[in-house]
């Protein structure tokens, strides 16, 4: 008969440990316990006992809940693939973090549905389920459908991310650790919508902006696409090409930016930067894509850009404030506002850290910090002008109120 705490669920542990990238013998180091111990915890072979367990709550700075709640059904990997927006060398470490933490993002945006309701889901979807067939054409023709259905007109997007979540998509920006990291995003079948995470470690609001479009272009396109299909090396690039394409469509329809690009020269598409909150570089693809330039034209665009040294930073990248999620604030202050939990038992429920709970629902920081107990709040008091004493005015003052 094995002891400990019963109902302890190894695979909490797990993720906690992968999110804060310790090995097994770092965490039993702080445990005082072996690897091999913390190994079996997670495995689910041995359970901790109860010192042990709230030394683990403790160093995690999460509620005893948290460990004691059940994981949610896992969700068949050939059903709903995760789409990462990262370039090739991306560490793995990022990777499993950014989708630990859109896994906690669904488990989060459930419990606040037990409470209200998110919009509903409004975004046209492509029924392809093989990305191998899907033409330019219907990229384009998908992206104009995005935009009649949010009535964006083909004027400039002013907030990428809030047509996403008025849509009835739930974003999040967090950071990762890693400057190769773009994105994520997945379509959850448990509440049948999609979730998107924007790595904010890159200080570029241009280039998150298209960031956050590039995964709209999954969400849009490849959300019929078997998990098992992404795996294929040989369609990766197909597929970020793809939800690139997306992004280029949606953020500069053709009728509207074709008609502005009059003149393609890297002087006259910088002065375009600003209104269209693109870069240059996605309007030099945007124009090709649009048959505006010419081979040659081209070649020069990308050659000046270099010689401007503009590779690594255009002007005007600094100009545009970054786009902030708000759907999951938004929840949180409602709960919080409304009386239904107080902050800290609002953290209690949730079971997560408290400042990984900031980061996800993008509160500030400290929002969620611990408060002081009714009975140790401090009331001013403040004395009367007139008061005197020993037949003297004395100056007003503030008076701790103690119990």
């Amino acid at each position: 008969m094995r002891t400990g705490v019963d109902g302890f669920q190894g695979q909490r542990l797990n993720q906690l440990r992968m999110a804060q990238n310790l090995t097994l013998a770092e965490l039993g180091e702080q445990l005082g316990r072996s690897s091999s111990t913390v190994s079996a915890w997670e495995k689910g072979t041995q359970l901790p006992e109860a010192e042990s367990f709230d030394r683990l709550c403790h160093v995690f700075q999460v509620s005893r809940k948290w460990f004691l709640k059940p994981v949610p059904p896992v969700v068949q990997e050939s059903q709903r693939p995760y789409f990462f927006r990262s370039q090739a060398s991306v560490h793995k470490q990022a990777r499993e973090r950014s989708q630990l933490y859109l896994v906690w993002l669904q488990e989060m945006s459930d419990f606040f549905q037990e409470a209200m309701e998110w919009p509903e889901v409004n975004v046209p979807m492509l029924e392809a389920d093989d990305s191998r067939l899907i033409s330019d054409e219907e990229i384009e023709d998908i992206a104009r459908e995005c935009r009649e259905a949010w009535k964006l007109s083909s004027a400039p997007i002013p907030n990428v991310i809030q047509v996403m979540e008025n849509a009835g998509i739930i974003c999040t920006r967090a950071t990762l650790g890693h400057v190769k990291m773009d994105g994520v995003s997945h379509f959850s079948v448990l509440d049948g919508r999609p979730y998107v995470l924007i790595a904010e470690d890159k200080a570029n609001a241009i280039r998150n902006r298209f960031d956050a479009a590039h995964e709209l272009g999954h969400v849009v396109l490849h959300s019929k696409i078997p998990a098992a299909q992404y795996a294929k090396k040989e369609l990766y690039d197909l597929l970020e090409g793809q939800a690139h394409r997306f992004a280029s469509a949606f953020l500069m329809p053709p009728e509207s930016f074709a008609q502005e690009v009059v003149w393609p020269t890297l002087d006259n598409l910088l002065s375009l930067k600003s209104r269209w909150k693109v870069s240059v570089a996605s309007m030099i693809v945007r124009c090709r894509d649009l048959s505006l330039l010419t081979e040659q034209l081209e070649l020069r665009l990308w050659k000046g850009r270099s010689a401007r040294k503009w590779t690594k930073g255009e002007p005007g990248d600094d100009a545009l404030a970054f786009e902030q999620p708000k759907l999951m604030m938004r929840g949180a202050h409602l709960l919080v506002d409304n009386g239904i939990f107080e902050r800290t038992e609002l953290v209690h429920q949730i079971g997560l850290p408290p400042a990984t709970i900031e980061m996800l629902c993008n509160l500030r920081s400290g929002y969620l910090s611990v408060q002081p107990d009714a009975g140790d709040n401090v009331v001013p008091l403040k004395l009367k002008r007139n008061t005197t004493r020993a037949g003297r005015a004395k100056r007003a003052e503030v008076l701790p109120f103690q119990n």
